[in-house]
């Protein structure tokens, strides 16, 4: 599956353990030594990193894995990963061909709505069906009620979705952090690596 051009693993991987996420963000420490310190930041949007575990069982799959890993030509080729969590809530349900989407106040359009495109993209699914599709936030407003916020969706909803089955992921603009990744192969239809995925959130589509 690709989207805007880029393939999308929509992989959701063993999860062991709690999750190990890095941020890094370029800012500079402003202090005059006399009062509260300040720290200036130069990049619009933290970096993080976050390690996974594919895990690949039979033929088919451990060659999509290694079709996908060749593919990414170390961390030259970026992609869309999910996040997988419910980063988003709907607070009505969305009928098929609406553009809106009306989602639960999280302060979106002042906090994530932001100057990049790291938090503009989505991925929807209905629990117990996996299918995703994914689209583009092209407008956000914040009615200032604390109570909802709308999203101005691109492309349409291609179908149905309530508020109580769907799941809003972001969808998070990557590429590999390592050049080689280790495949291991603890039997001959079992196939394993840990991967390790920076997010590129200043390269991401507006």
């Amino acid at each position: 599956m690709s989207y805007l051009g880029f393939d999308v693993l929509e992989l959701n991987y063993n999860r062991v353990g709690a999750f190990e996420e890095r941020l890094k963000r370029k800012f500079v420490l402003l202090s005059s030594k006399t009062g509260r310190r300040i720290a200036d930041e130069q990049a619009p949007a933290p970096a993080t990193t976050r390690p996974f575990t594919w895990t690949a069982l039979g033929r088919e799959e451990i060659t999509a894995m290694r079709a996908f890993l060749d593919a990414r030509k170390g961390r030259a080729v970026p992609f869309w990963l999910p996040s997988f969590q419910w980063d988003l809530a709907l607070a009505e349900d969305i009928a098929q061909n609406q553009s809106g989407a009306t989602i639960r106040w999280v302060r979106y359009k002042q906090q994530m709505w932001g100057t990049t495109g790291a938090r503009r993209h989505l991925a929807l699914w209905s629990l117990g069906n996996g299918a995703m599709e994914y689209c583009r936030i092209t407008g956000a407003t914040d009615p200032a009620n604390y109570l909802t916020e709308t999203l101005t969706l691109d492309p349409v909803a291609q179908r149905d979705y309530s508020r109580a089955q769907t799941v809003l992921s972001f969808l998070k603009f990557c590429r590999l952090d390592e050049d080689r990744i280790e495949v291991t192969y603890p039997s001959p239809q079992v196939a394993e690596a840990t991967i390790r995925v920076r997010e590129l959130p200043l390269e991401a589509p507006l």
